[in-house]
């Protein structure tokens, strides 16, 4: 059975309108083509809908029976449409977003904050991680929708730079030294430091960091929140390494004088989807 919604809308016309020339005038279509939507529908449901009177028409008693049910087919798919609309739009929707814990903390409330005043009716699903292979990992099991970090080698899916993270050290607060400059990360070498547990990605970074400089940092404690490491290095625990962004401002943050920067990247499987593409243009409007 072959139900279009046009010819549910002539039959609504003509019940509506009691005859074939003012429901065509509604429709803005000729009275033969709405003739003939009447008819196909007729075929289609083999009963008659509609009495064919010499000025009128008027709806037989299946017609009678039917037109509620046509009506509401009719409203359905209108709502249809308007929702596809405001989807395909990104207007509306939820967005499963991966990230990792520190940027959770620190670029990320701002880039879903502008994303939000500018479509009010979308919502974001967040499912952070400590580590990158994490992250990579749940994206490419369809946990969710996007990742934001950075971007692994040999990525093929779709990708946009978001902003270059720079990392900075929260010397110990038993340290007494006021740099009045950048850091030589050698001249902390036999410093403690508040170190990372294994399973943080950020602890590989500080590792790498300390190799480059000549030396393995003393570990005088390991944590798993970016955010509670400086807190331990302010009580005079040790140094820590730290995105700038989840610094308080109120907090002394030291560049160093060779930078630890990361790149910071949207990235994506398969197609753009609308949702993306609403937090893509939403990132460049608010130029990150």
């Amino acid at each position: 059975m072959d139900v279009t919604e046009r010819q549910l809308r002539a039959f609504i016309a003509v019940c509506d309108e009691g005859s074939i020339t003012r429901a065509a005038a509604r429709l803005f279509v000729s009275q033969p083509t709405l003739s003939r939507q009447l008819v196909a529908l007729e075929q289609a449901l083999g009963v008659a809908l509609v009495e064919r009177l010499p000025r009128s028409t008027r709806p037989t008693t299946a017609g009678r029976t039917l037109l509620d049910t046509a009506r509401a087919v009719v409203a359905a798919h209108d709502d249809l449409v308007r929702t596809a609309r405001t989807v395909t739009s990104g207007a509306v929707g939820e967005l499963r977003v991966g990230t990792l814990y520190s940027l959770s903390l620190g670029i990320l409330p701002a880039i879903l904050a502008d994303w939000r005043s500018q479509h009010p009716r979308v919502q974001a699903e967040l499912h952070e991680f400590r580590h990158q292979e994490e992250l990579v990992a749940g994206l490419l099991a369809g946990a969710f929708d996007l990742a934001i970090g950075p971007v692994p080698e040999g990525w093929t899916g779709g990708r946009s730079r978001l902003v270059e993270e720079e990392f900075v050290v929260v010397l110990s607060g038993a340290d007494r030294r006021t740099p009045d400059g950048p850091l030589d990360l050698a001249d902390l070498r036999d410093d403690d430091w508040v170190h990372f547990t294994p399973d943080n990605g950020l602890g590989e970074l500080l590792d790498a960091a300390c190799a480059r400089a000549g030396f393995i940092p003393r570990a005088a404690l390991r944590t798993e929140q970016a955010r509670a490491a400086v807190e331990y290095a302010l009580h005079g625990l040790g140094h820590t390494l730290v995105p700038r962004n989840i610094v308080p401002p109120q907090v002394a943050a030291h560049a160093l004088r060779e930078p630890v920067r990361r790149d910071i990247s949207v990235y994506w499987r398969g197609a753009t989807d609308p949702l993306i593409r609403s937090l893509l243009a939403s990132v460049t409007t608010s130029g990150r």
